[in-house]
């Protein structure tokens, strides 16, 4: 046989061996398992699942998917990737979505996995709660037996015997003498056993195990206490449960008891609070409290009334606010099947009983020097703008145990919650979270180049929701806030909407640290922002868009922003914290900056009252600021006084009158639109003084008195 033979035969040989090794056989799809997963990891411990050949011939992985909820696919594997014969197979979950990364994490405090087949058939699964902390679930015989806690992970070896069968309730059913609260005096605690297992509890946020306290007689609450408490019978974990119990704390206000893993606290790998070990300098920025890891955690909701508790994950929240020793807080509890773990009214005047995650903000900018500033602000304009504002409740937070000081308490603004306030069902959401975003070609402004001065710029800006975003320029122009536009800009929009805008962060308005005098033009920073002008110079330019926003400021000035209700609002924000300040500025005035080390209550007052004062004299100045920009003209006292017959609500500019009422200087360039609106189930019959008017809009021109009485009759049926 000739050379060329001789090739042409190694030639096909090898193409036949190499076919048998690396081509899998045709094997059922339940031959590959779930063979261990392990949840929380921190930097150093990314989490993973392992996946296990059962079979004795290897699998390609290719066309497989895993994912963190049993029903939809996350992550396809789009290439090759064989697993051998009674092999192991790691993916690591980590958002990467490369290679051997999915493009998900995994839960912490409670979550599921699932394998699916190329044919989108789940063909492995698990479901999970309360994993300690570095521990994995693991099958046990390997590869064929149920599920077990393993303290140890076998990471890519073969399964040891887990210390505990794992259970798959997300609670026991513990039952306790007495329910999370705010208690006087001290009492005995008595906890019952379900199926009389042997309990197991901790008292410094750790999940307990079978090395933890027996519980065995009454336990004595003397002081405030926190309890985690683990039923197991017959080497199987029933559950767990988790209560607080303050003592002798005086307050009205809400109290948040934070439980969790002091490690997931305090470790300088895995603690979110801590410099961490990748802590480099004294010039900081590599500290752990500066990413958004999150860490499993339960919270109890004490009220007067009653409490409430629900699990989730924690992470660190704000930006320049994290260097504080008191730090926000940002609470997620989406991982239920509708996305709302919080299924209770949280603030005052928002009849809501849905939400999937909650901030506790330490007062950022305002942090022990004022305190309330962004939430009173926020409360000033709930309910009376379009733009979306996160609503404001001042709670006490407990962190395992410790008294952690004063919060505001606000809305998480996620897409579920957004969804959720404008009533609108689970859908794909974008947000644009900072300048850079907001003028990308992603955003609201990406397809206009070019505003006329004439003609109607609401055309051009089809895709927004102009009273949202008339609103929000508005509110960020009347606080005076120097920390914006560049920074602390957001906005939003569903499939079904159009584009919003979401107000935050407004401590450095109203007379803020950092923020300009009273009588200073708010209107020039933007004008000069080159890079996040939000198209506001071009767009005072058109006629149009000139006359709506000056007229609508107008009216919030004589209304929203009134004087004599601003700091009606102020006054009793003020009043719900006033008795707890002592305690907070005692627990973190050493903790910080010089100047805060001299802080007391008498210059909190003091504080408040520069508040007040900007209160009074804004209004003034900001209808001057108009007529500098836009000539709007002198003003002249005007008054609109309209009563109502029947059910409906009078507009001026879109901005609901409060009694149909409103009184006081309008520029003589500006008229006003009045509009009546019918409630549900009524028509808008006519203005009695006026019967020939039937239509529902009025002008009002600067200087005129207008009384009128609004009819509004039921439709009949």
């Amino acid at each position: 046989m000739n050379k060329s033979g001789h090739s042409v035969i190694v030639f096909f040989l090898v193409i036949f061996f190499a076919a048998t090794i690396i081509l899998p056989h045709n094997v059922n799809a339940q031959d590959v398992v779930i063979n261990e997963v392990f949840i929380d990891g921190g930097t150093k411990y990314p989490d993973w699942i392992e996946l296990y050949n059962t079979s004795a011939a290897p699998v390609n992985l290719k066309n497989y998917c895993l994912s963190n909820k049993l029903d939809r696919k996350k992550w396809t594997i789009e290439f090759d990737l064989i697993i051998n014969p009674h092999s192991y197979k790691l993916l690591y979950c980590d958002g990467k979505g490369k290679h051997d990364h999915t493009n998900f994490h995994l839960n912490g405090i409670s979550g599921e996995v699932a394998l699916f087949s190329p044919s989108n058939v789940v063909i492995d699964s698990l479901s999970y709660t309360d994993i300690p902390l570095f521990s994995s679930i693991c099958r046990w015989p390997n590869g064929t037996g149920p599920f077990f806690v393993n303290k140890k992970p076998t990471k890519g070896i073969a399964n040891q015997l887990g210390e505990h069968k794992l259970s798959l309730r997300a609670q026991a059913d513990i039952k306790f003498s007495h329910p999370s609260g705010n208690y006087n005096q001290p009492f005995e605690l008595e906890i019952y056993s379900p199926q009389n297992a042997t309990l197991y509890y901790t008292t410094d946020g750790t999940l307990p195990d079978s090395s933890s306290l027996i519980y065995t007689t009454p336990i004595i609450i003397d002081k405030t206490t926190i309890i985690r408490v683990a039923a197991i019978l017959d080497n199987t974990i029933l559950g767990y449960i988790a209560q607080s119990f303050i003592l002798n704390k005086e307050t009205t206000l809400p109290v948040v008891s934070i439980i969790a893993d002091p490690k997931f606290f305090w470790d300088e790998d895995l603690g979110i609070y801590t410099d961490g070990n990748n802590f480099k300098n004294l010039s900081g920025g590599n500290e752990n409290w500066r990413n958004n890891k999150r860490r499993p955690v339960h919270i109890d909701y004490i009220t007067q009334n009653g409490s409430w508790n629900v699990a989730g994950n924690i992470r660190i929240y704000g930006g320049a606010s994290r260097g504080r020793l008191q730090k926000s807080f940002a609470i997620y509890v989406n991982d239920g099947p509708d996305k709302y773990g919080i299924k209770h009214q949280l603030f005052s005047g928002v009849k809501r009983e849905k939400y999937s995650g909650i901030i506790l903000r330490n007062g950022g900018d305002d942090w022990l020097w004022g305190q309330i500033r962004d939430g009173f602000q926020h409360i000033l304009v709930e309910n009376r703008v379009a733009c979306d504002t996160l609503s404001y409740q001042p709670v006490i937070a407990f962190l395992n145990g410790q008294y952690w000081g004063l919060y505001g308490m606000r809305e998480l603004p996620i897409k579920t919650n957004l969804l959720a306030k404008h009533k609108l069902p689970l859908q794909k959401v974008v947000i644009l979270d900072g300048g850079v975003d907001i003028a990308s070609k992603r955003g609201p402004f990406a397809n206009i180049s070019n505003i006329p001065a004439e003609g109607d710029y609401r055309k051009l800006l089809a895709d927004m929701d102009i009273d949202s975003f008339l609103d929000y320029l508005i509110v960020e122009f009347y606080s005076g806030n120097t920390d914006w536009p560049s920074n602390n800009i957001k906005c939003w929009k569903a499939k079904s909407t159009k584009w919003n805008w979401i107000l935050f962060d407004l401590d450095r308005g109203f007379n803020g640290k950092g923020s300009d005098p009273v009588d200073q033009d708010p209107f020039v920073s933007l004008l000069k922002n080159s890079k996040y002008n939000l198209m506001f110079k071009q767009l005072m330019a058109n006629n149009k868009f000139a006359r709506d926003f000056c007229a609508r400021m107008v009216v919030h000035t004589l209304t929203t922003f009134k004087s004599e209700r601003a700091i009606k609002i102020l006054n009793a924000v003020a009043d719900k914290v006033r008795p707890e300040m002592q305690s907070h500025i005692n627990r973190w005035r050493w903790s910080w900056e010089f100047k805060r080390l001299f802080m007391s209550v008498d210059k909190w007052e003091n504080n408040l009252d520069e508040i007040r004062d900007y209160c009074r004299k804004r209004p003034e100045n900001i209808l001057k600021f108009l007529d500098k920009h836009f000539l709007t003209g002198t003003t002249k006292n005007t008054e609109i006084n309209i009563t109502i017959k029947g059910k409906g609500t009078i507009l001026a500019e879109g901005v609901k009158l409060d009694n149909g009422y409103l009184k006081g200087p309008v520029p003589q360039n500006i008229i006003l639109n009045l509009t009546a609106v019918p409630a549900q189930g009524y028509f808008f019959k006519g203005w009695a003084s006026n019967p020939e008017k039937s239509h529902l809009e009025l002008k009002i021109k600067a200087g005129e008195i207008f009384k009128n009485c609004a009819v509004f009759e039921l439709i009949k049926k």
